[in-house]
């Protein structure tokens, strides 16, 4: 069977789905992967074929796109315009038996429509559909956004339809910029971690993680133990001297800390209970470490509740105030809306409260890598 996978270009969107292109690859099947050079080594250590996007999605800052929902819908909606017209013809050639495209990638979706193709949807978070927005509470902290830009949000839906209207193309739905439905949509949550599931079509299937093999895929490093780990990303690099004073703390001065950052500061150097480096294997440390800061992205939530970890998220996009959400109503972790001094200090106190072996039970009960594998087989076996 021939696969082509048009993926979204970013760390926490492409790791989970290496480990069922494998398992697709080692099956028989013949994959080949859109992406950008920084993740063609790992393409093609899978034995897929690895093709480049053009300059548009080398261009494409997906931390500013995904800073908040209107940012998202405005980029997202150009973007995925101009690229149904550049790889309709392409893949219109290519004939594959299955078209699988990231949740965010709504051209796919339309060229699988317009190409009559089987396609399967990938999503690396919870699912979303209008009843997930509308009761859940998940995404209470986007209305205000959606107020503010409520005229300019009209005119890119405006745009957008007339654009598949002259395409013969299937109407605007604005639940597509967070989950393109397919044939078969398999969101990488398990089911007992996803709000409203039963609201679902059944083509959406919530399959868990493939955390399991990605443990296996990206072990990288040995690593003694820590009492915190803290990623946070953009969060720290904006907040650096409020990340002094957290760390300057007398509970904190006590603890043995590694820090994931782009840059480290001559103070964070003098630091003899700190140990700073740019990067490091999450696999590996996660379960090395009492306590885990980051930004509520689904990659580090998710592993941080696969070795029961206890955790504190600080999100600074919209797709990362969900997972923490979800995290804090499992009492996995504590989620706070925006980073400061006094109430993350504050947070260190409530630890005791939380109770991450529930949510460790469930991520490791359910194998997304073996379910996503047996319902893309069910998929294309249909006649």
């Amino acid at each position: 069977m021939k696969i082509v996978f048009f993926m979204t270009p970013a760390y926490g969107h492409v790791l989970p789905v290496l480990p069922i292109i494998r398992e697709l690859i080692n099956k028989g099947n013949e994959v080949t992967c859109y992406n950008t050079p920084a993740f063609r080594e790992r393409i093609e250590n899978l034995g897929a074929h690895y093709r480049e996007y053009g300059e548009e999605f080398q261009k494409l800052k997906l931390d500013e796109v995904t800073s908040n929902l209107y940012v998202l819908m405005d980029t997202l909606i150009t973007f995925n315009e101009q690229l149904y017209d550049i790889y309709l013809e392409e893949i219109s050639g290519e004939k594959p038996d299955l078209l699988m495209y990231d949740s965010m990638l709504s051209f796919a979706k339309n060229i699988a429509y317009k190409l009559k193709l089987k396609s399967v949807c990938m999503v690396a978070t919870i699912g979303f559909n209008l009843p997930v927005c509308m009761f859940s509470n998940i995404s209470t902290s986007s209305v205000p956004l959606v107020m503010k830009n409520a005229g300019n949000m009209r005119r890119l839906i405006k745009q957008d339809k007339a654009y598949r209207k002259e395409r013969g193309l299937k109407g605007f739905k604005l639940i597509d910029l967070f989950m393109n439905t397919a044939d078969l949509t398999l969101v990488m949550t398990p089911e007992k971690l996803q709000p409203l599931a039963w609201t679902f079509p059944k083509s959406v299937h919530f399959v868990g993680t493939t955390i399991k093999e990605q443990i296996e895929m990206y072990h990288g490093a040995e690593y003694d133990d820590y009492d915190c780990y803290i990623s946070m990303g953009t969060v720290f690099s904006n907040n650096v001297n409020g990340m002094r004073e957290f760390l300057e703390l007398p509970e904190m001065r006590e603890k043995k800390i590694m820090i994931s950052a782009s840059e480290t500061p001559d103070w964070m150097k003098a630091m003899t209970n700190v140990r700073a480096e740019k990067w490091v294997y999450n696999v590996d440390l996660i379960p090395k470490c009492k306590l885990f800061i980051n930004v509520g992205g689904a990659g580090s939530v998710y592993t941080a509740m696969y070795y029961g970890v206890k955790q504190i998220s600080i999100p600074a996009q919209e797709e990362e105030r969900y997972n923490a959400k979800i995290m804090k109503r499992h009492k996995a972790g504590i989620y706070l809306k925006k980073y400061d001094t006094q109430k993350l200090a504050g947070a260190l106190q409530k630890l005791d409260g939380l109770k991450p072996d529930i949510c460790r039970q469930i991520v490791r009960s359910a194998d997304g890598t073996a379910t996503s594998v047996k319902l893309i087989e069910e998929l294309t076996s249909e006649k």
